[in-house]
């Protein structure tokens, strides 16, 4: 029915409340009082300058929806020169007051939220894509709009949306926490009601909304400029890809910039002003701060100590948000009395239309994500978050994302869950333990984490060798330091009495608690036999920095990066670790030569039995990588990708003419004369020899190479009387980085080649060699 009546007038859709235009109640009493605040405040005229938009423009997302002129913010970005005719164009929009259409006609679509209740309007989400350069230019005004209301102390200390240096949720929960607990110590009485609005950012007149610039001293051009706006927005509604009609805004804002929240947050600003002027509200103690309310956007909890009170604050705001044409939405507003601390039998708060805000209880009420009622609700909001995180880890570990990106979606998506409760739930140290055990045990189900690998470095930077992961028990304790030393910092009352009230009991800063944690970790991992050998092998002989890059890049598949790690830390089980240290065998020696202990080492880089075979394939593996980037840097043919380049004898140029395995003649017989690589130029000769050493050995390998090839360097400049450069390419089996190597590759004038490219070629070699005789056996 709904559906039907939408098409049969396309043009005029009527959609929820925004084409009913609504004015607020100008005999309002508590108008003057607010008009009489801040009326000697006021802002001087705007005018929008090139660095502005330079500025603002960053923060505009590439690729997202551009709107109807189809210009994407990347190219807003990257076209400097159009900046200051887009300031020029701006400024005669502010100071004219005019606006074109198509800047303030979005596309709304409607999403459903529950297909079982169908196609009723209620079940509809809206989410609305806007233009980027009214994002861009309504973000600049955003901008100044709230420099002003910071500069002028404008914003309530109630609302902590958009304000700076505010921790936001984190400021209102922990100012309600410590209410709740001081109630409970103190044995004291203790009123709340919730209130929940009806559709809050669609109901609001836009006339309460100029009302508001005006009384807080927005200057003239800014005010009329939006005013202006407000006349023209419109969107196109759509349900999949059908669109139903263009439907005016004449009520409540825009949801998808930067200015549609902030002039909401200024139409509420007097609802705080009239709630303080009450003098109602709870103390922690007889003579601290009285704490009314607290608000977030248009989430919004009342304090009383008495049942009149919180029914006069209930009643208050009930006045006020009639007046603008708001609405409680009852179903969803809550009420909760507490006497001596403890929770009693409410009869709720009486409205003047016959209904009642009742006590849900014993259901717990969500405020700002936290279930609560007489107090936070801590068992049931670990389980849910607990549970939630799991769940979270579990569908980025079965999805086909490489090593690096799995622990980066872990770190952004999985591990916020459970820092958003830090400071307010009270979390155990064996409960934080207890999800760090299950995180690696997800990962070890699927095969992201050997079962012996070093637990100590999973949580180390990846830029210092370990897997960059962010340990659950660390990222709530530094959100706790980061709270503790937040609060202690800030002067306004509330955040004041939450300090005096020792909620957050922390000696350090965040910054020094991280430092010791995370240098603690690298000393226990370097300090272990077994998992800190690596770090033995290669001390003195790697560039470490460089030796790391394959874990900073994170391009390996997280099962290879994985096993790499595993094999490092000597927590593979090759013979002689059997025999050796888990005295689960009597044989240490290796299962293919026979001839000696079975280890990593020895598997990878010295048993003759692999030699001609996997070790070769593995080193000509790196040797075609290289080949491939210098047939590009020549104009030679190459295949697409370089794992599909199959290197010729000779190939050449006018350029260059390069060898491949190439027997070299000379006059004098020499022992060396096939490098991997010739590379023949018009002035120069470069020889180049690929070996892939145990990681101990890097050093002496690459000596080894370069006093190899002394001879043919001595040869082939006297016969073909050019200099010759001898490039030895030397990595580790497990990626350890000479530290000579990056100055050798940088004499083939090579850009393409990177340390991070020989190391993947290599470190796949190797995990496929473990996986054969090891892992597979």
């Amino acid at each position: 029915m709904y559906f039907r009546m939408m098409r049969a007038d396309p043009n005029r859709v009527a959609f929820c409340s925004w084409e009913n235009n609504k004015n607020y109640n100008k005999n309002a009493g508590w108008i003057k009082e607010f008009e009489g605040k801040f009326s000697q405040n006021k802002m001087e005229q705007m005018e929008i300058t090139t660095e502005m938009i330079s500025k603002r423009v960053q923060k505009i997302k590439n690729w997202t929806s551009p709107g109807s002129h189809q210009l994407h913010g990347f190219w807003l970005k990257h076209l400097i020169s159009l900046h200051g005719k887009m300031a020029q164009q701006f400024n005669e929009m502010l100071q004219k007051g005019s606006i074109s259409e198509w800047l303030t006609t979005g596309r709304t679509y409607l999403i459903q939220k529950d297909p079982a209740k169908g196609a009723a309007p209620g079940n509809y989400r809206p989410i609305t894509c806007l233009p980027t350069m009214f994002k861009l230019l309504t973000g600049i005004i955003a901008d100044r709009i709230q420099d002003y209301l910071e500069e002028k102390n404008i914003l309530p200390d109630e609302q902590k949306v958009n304000k700076w240096k505010s921790r936001g949720t984190k400021d209102q929960l922990l100012i309600d926490k410590m209410i709740l607990e001081n109630c409970k110590s103190r044995k004291a009485n203790l009123h709340m009601t919730w209130i929940d609005y009806k559709k809050a950012f669609d109901s609001l007149p836009h006339s309460w909304i100029i009302k508001c610039l005006d009384a807080i001293g927005i200057c003239k051009n800014v005010g009329t400029f939006i005013e202006n706006m407000m006349e023209h927005w419109k969107t196109e509604l759509f349900v999949g890809n059908e669109s139903y009609g263009l439907v005016n805004i004449r009520r409540g804002i825009f949801q998808g910039d930067s200015l549609s929240p902030l002039l909401f947050i200024i139409a509420m600003i007097p609802l705080s002003t009239i709630l303080q002027k009450t003098n109602l509200g709870y103390q922690t103690s007889k003579n601290s701060h009285k704490i009314s309310h607290l608000m977030y956007m248009d989430d919004l909890k009342l304090y009383g100590k008495t049942q009149t009170e919180i029914q006069s604050l209930t009643n208050t705001v009930r006045i006020f948000s009639t007046d603008i044409n708001m609405e409680f939405g009852l179903d969803k507003c809550s009420t909760v009395a507490l006497k001596k601390g403890k929770i009693i039998e409410s009869e709720g708060i009486n409205m003047p239309n016959g209904q009642t805000i009742k006590c849900h209880e014993p259901e717990a009420y969500k405020y700002l994500g936290i279930l609560q009622l007489d107090n936070i609700k801590h068992e049931h909001v670990k389980t849910v978050v607990s549970k939630e995180y799991t769940q979270r880890v579990r569908k980025i570990l079965k999805s086909k994302l490489n090593g690096g990106n799995t622990i980066k979606a872990i770190n952004t998506w999985a591990i916020p869950v459970i820092r958003y409760t830090a400071g307010i739930i009270n979390w155990t140290q064996a409960e934080l333990d207890n999800l760090d055990r299950k995180t690696r045990k997800l990962m070890t189900i699927h095969h992201s984490l050997h079962p012996r690998s070093d637990v100590d470095r999973l949580y180390l930077p990846r830029r210092s060798g370990g897997r960059g992961l962010l340990q659950v028990k660390q990222a709530v304790k530094e959100e706790e330091h980061a709270l503790a030393e937040y609060v202690k910092q800030r002067e306004e009352p509330a955040l004041i009495e939450v300090k005096n009230q020792k909620l957050l009991k922390t000696q350090q800063t965040k910054n020094q608690y991280k430092k010791t944690a995370l240098q603690t970790r690298a000393d226990s991992w370097h300090n272990k036999t077994l998992h800190g050998k690596f770090l033995d092998k290669i001390e003195g002989k790697a560039d470490k920095e460089k030796t790391w890059l394959w874990l900073t890049n994170g391009t390996l598949k997280k099962e290879t990066e994985g096993l790499i790690l595993a094999a490092q830390e000597q927590a593979i089980r090759t013979n002689a670790i059997k025999a050796k240290i888990e005295k689960s065998a009597d044989d240490p020696k290796c299962r293919l030569c026979k001839e000696t202990d079975e280890t990593i080492d020895h598997i990878l880089s010295c048993c003759k039995k692999i030699a001609q075979t996997d070790y070769k394939q593995r080193h000509n593996y790196v040797a075609q990588m290289i080949h491939w980037n210098l047939c590009l840097k020549y104009h030679l043919p190459a295949a697409k990708n370089w794992w599909d380049h199959k290197p010729a004898k000779i190939v050449e140029n006018e350029h260059a003419k390069i060898l491949w395995d190439f027997r070299i003649q000379t006059d004098k017989v020499l022992e060396h004369n096939t490098p991997d690589i010739t590379v023949v130029e018009k002035n120069k000769v470069w020889i180049i020899d690929v070996a892939i050493p145990g990681d101990s050995r890097i050093d002496e390998k690459q000596q080894e190479k370069l006093s190899r090839y002394q001879d043919l360097k001595i040869e082939l400049q006297r016969l073909w009387q050019k200099p010759v450069q001898v490039v030895p390419v030397v990595m580790g089996t497990l990626g350890a980085v000479p530290k000579d190597l990056s100055r050798h590759l940088e004499t083939t004038d090579i850009d393409k080649i990177t340390i991070c490219q020989l190391q993947k070629a290599t470190l796949l070699g190797s995990a496929h060699i473990i996986r054969k005789y090891i892992t597979q056996s």
